[in-house]
């Protein structure tokens, strides 16, 4: 048995020093680890949520958005779907959706707010081959902006 293994004396002094090196990292990381205090556990309340997220769709089905597209052929009657994070903040009557070709503004509607959830529509008479985009304001503070297109028809 003492015959299988190749006598210590025969390892390379690199080896040996590479394998040091290694144990010194091993025990350094570990006991880094272990007594690292700096670790925060906090519950993550001081991260600010956006305002607002909003998606345009064809259709809302049992109160959540169906269709949801950033390109919509014309004359289709469009939604918008926003889930407003702090909405007991907000009253009903201040949020408002905001519809714009371009740069002109289209309709003005204000939200249906359900909860968190606010929502308007585009009658479909409206909607115009262009670029578009539908804000979602509280008085003149901006909480969500999304951006679309609307495409001729495809036959």
């Amino acid at each position: 048995m003492a015959g299988r293994f190749p006598p210590l004396r025969n390892l390379r002094k690199t080896t040996v020093f590479a394998i040091v090196v290694f144990l010194c990292f091993f025990i350094h990381r570990f006991v880094t680890f272990f007594i690292n205090d700096e670790i925060d556990f906090s519950d993550g309340s001081e991260v600010e949520l956006p305002p607002a997220i909003s998606v345009v769709c064809r259709h809302i089905v049992n109160g959540e958005p169906f269709g949801s597209d950033s390109v919509f052929a014309e004359n289709t009657r469009l939604y918008v779907f926003s889930t407003v994070s702090n909405a007991a903040s907000f009253q009903e009557d201040s949020l408002v959706h905001i519809w714009f070709k371009g740069i002109d503004t289209v309709f003005a509607e204000r939200c249906n707010l359900t909860g968190d959830v606010c929502n308007s529509m585009l009658a479909s008479d409206l909607v115009e081959i262009g670029e578009w985009s539908v804000d979602l304001v509280a008085g003149r503070k901006l909480l969500a902006s999304r951006q679309f297109r609307v495409v001729a028809p495809s036959r």
